[in-house]
């Protein structure tokens, strides 16, 4: 393992990696770093996603942060992205879940008491990160948008203990060369990734028959290729999406090759996947109109549970229509200055309202009943 973190020690630091300051949190009577980027152009007037990307064993948020490039997308995008580190134990710096699940559940409340952020939160990791992504997800007492696993994996007794944990569309990337964290599952309790994937198939309650790509072989020397098997028509809109790497290694697809942990895919580009994953599960706008508009009206609290109230200034009436996450519209109401609507008979998960004033809608949005 020194071997292996040394070589991606020199290969990933001689890449391309844009600007994230290093910061920390005191945590659980410890002092936490990590490395947050904020998009360009970032504005405190307006919110953004948040995600959080996490190292696999042994690694840290920098090698993290350039191996897989992910400034860049949040970039493009526009959501902050952050990178903790985990606690170093010994000579291994390792993710214990008992303690660093409280560790990132109080990381996204710092983050979003000192970032303009909205109500998306999104999950991803490598590794032993993908596998505290499956932990966090279904255990933090945050709602979580959307989570990417990248050569993780879910145990068969923490599969046991999920069974009632909230449906979240997962996107995973696994190579079936993959020894490290093996593709056919390991003796300790970890069931081969085709049967954690049907795991969460089930779980997501989606279509059990996947529609099945099998994608170009754009770079012929990298000694793989990609089936991609999509699971829609899940709970409250969740998915499943598999890219399967067939002969990827240990690896994080598009990125800088490391030949001592296997073959690295370049046919797809996976934090570009990644994100737009995310983006596609957050349809929150930071434009300045939006936070315009918003000065002139209120919809609150989000996430609701019982009742969910819209409040508006000045006298003209203001309509809501209110759709569910495959666009059926399911409430309209008309109002002059606010309403309270009893949201008792709506199930949980996501919805979407627009907001109209004499034939105009003058703005869109997405809410969460927990």
């Amino acid at each position: 393992m020194k071997t292996i973190l040394y070589v991606l020690t020199i290969c990933l630091l001689c890449s391309n990696t844009t600007y994230a300051q290093l910061d920390s949190i005191y945590d659980q009577g410890n002092f936490r770093t990590y490395r947050i980027h904020v998009p360009a152009g970032y504005s405190a007037n307006n919110p953004y996603p948040l995600v959080l990307n996490l190292h696999g064993l042994n690694s840290n948020a920098l090698l993290q942060q350039s191996l897989t490039q992910f400034n860049t997308v949040a970039d493009s995008l526009g959501f902050i992205v952050v990178y903790p580190n985990a606690r170093k134990i010994g000579s291994k710096r390792i993710w214990i879940a008992a303690t660093d699940t409280t560790f990132l559940s109080n990381l996204v409340d710092s983050i979003r008491l000192d970032y303009a952020t909205n109500n998306c939160l999104f999950v991803t990791g490598m590794s032993q990160g993908g596998i505290l992504t499956y932990k966090f997800a279904s255990t933090s007492k945050h709602l979580i948008t959307a989570i990417a696993v990248g050569s993780g994996n879910m145990s068969t007794a923490f599969q046991n203990a999920s069974t009632l944990a909230a449906t979240i569309p997962l996107m995973h990337f696994h190579g079936t060369a993959d020894t490290i964290v093996d593709y056919n599952g390991e003796p300790l309790g970890y069931p081969p990734v085709d049967s954690s994937i049907q795991w969460w198939v089930q779980h997501n309650n989606c279509t059990t028959t996947p529609i099945v790509t099998i994608l170009p072989n754009i770079d012929l020397t990298d000694s793989s290729t990609v089936e991609k098997y999509y699971y829609g028509g899940g709970t409250n809109g969740s998915e499943v999406t598999f890219y399967k790497i067939l002969n990827g290694g240990h690896t994080w697809s598009g990125a800088f090759p490391t030949p001592i942990l296997g073959h690295t895919n370049q046919d797809i580009h996976q934090s570009t996947l990644i994100g737009d994953f995310f983006d596609g599960f957050c349809s929150t706008t930071t434009s300045l109109s939006e936070v315009k508009a918003q000065e002139f009206y209120k919809i609150y609290p989000n996430p609701f549970k019982e009742q969910l109230t819209i409040s508006c200034l000045g006298d003209t009436p203001t309509t809501i229509v209110l759709y569910d996450n495959i666009s059926r519209q399911i409430l309209k109401k008309s109002f002059n200055h606010s309403t309270t609507l009893n949201t008792n008979h709506l199930s949980s998960g996501f919805y979407f309202y627009e907001l109209w004033q004499v034939n105009h809608c003058i703005d869109t949005g997405k809410i969460i009943k927990h």
